[in-house]
């Protein structure tokens, strides 16, 4: 029996002098260019927006790039020059794009050159949006909705935003029509409030919806797919965090896109 205690005494001094604390590293990465531009059908002032990541340990306001040099040209030959506004680092053009048109972006910031490219879809009509009656263990949840028929001849990618009472949802919202080609799509947005909002996820009547629906290319699909994998996940759900797939090159984040756009609202009864 004293054998056993004196075996069991080394046991357990074996395993906890195993014990080593592990300091995780949170230096701070070099700072990184972020474009987000979007040029869409409507006769707009059209923006590109510079800023640049921050480190880890920073205060959450991202720097604006002033005082770069930003061009959008097409293949039919235009040429657009975007001048900085009276917001800092956003970047103003008043055009209208055009589908089946594709669009360059040229960005010359910080000594540093940036292109992208993006070829506007075809329109895909928004058919009507409204609110559909789930039940979930027996309990009703009203849902926003969006209507529309997927053409049958081309593919097409559909990213969307989602506003309730004025509020934009956190979630991202994307599909394309891989299972779906020429199908009458009926597609639900589940409305989740900022984080540190503290309205409700549900939809009750009289709430104002909005949703806004944009027709994207393949690039910028995968963009925003990535992101809608990212977000919104607890613990164990989801992929690993990493920067989105960018479509702008020299390894700058954000992306550059050339959508349609259009826009819908209605009340919840």
């Amino acid at each position: 029996m004293k054998k056993l205690f004196i075996y069991f005494s080394l046991f357990t001094l074996c395993f906890t002098g195993c014990k080593k604390i592990i300091q995780i590293d949170t230096e701070n990465a070099d700072p990184q260019l972020v474009i987000e531009g979007r040029i869409n059908d409507q006769l707009i002032d059209q923006e590109i927006k510079i800023s640049k990541t921050i480190g880890y340990t920073e205060a959450n306001v991202f720097p604006k790039i002033s005082g770069a040099s930003v061009t959008v040209t097409d293949n039919k030959g235009n040429t657009y020059v975007f001048k900085e506004g009276t917001t800092p680092g956003t970047y103003i053009n008043k055009m209208k794009g055009v589908p089946g048109v594709t669009y360059n972006l040229n960005v010359i910031a910080e000594g540093q050159t940036y292109t992208a490219s993006s070829k506007m879809p075809n329109v895909v009509k928004m058919d009507s949006i409204g609110v559909i009656k789930n039940f979930f263990f027996g309990r009703e949840r009203k849902t926003a909705a969006v209507f529309f028929k997927d053409p049958a001849n081309e593919t097409n990618f559909y990213h969307f935003n989602l506003y309730v009472n004025d509020i934009l949802s956190e979630r991202f919202y994307v599909n394309n029509d891989r299972l779906t080609n020429g199908n009458d799509l009926r597609i639900q947005l589940f409305f989740k409030p900022p984080t540190n909002d503290h309205d409700s996820d549900e939809l009750n009547s009289n709430d104002k919806i909005k949703i806004e629906m944009e027709c994207i290319d393949s690039n910028v699909f995968d963009y925003w797919y990535a992101l809608s994998q990212q977000s919104n996940r607890g613990p164990n759900q989801g992929t690993t965090p990493a920067n989105p797939t960018s479509n702008i090159s020299n390894q700058a984040l954000g992306y550059f896109s050339a959508n349609t756009y259009q826009v819908l609202s209605a009340t919840v009864k």
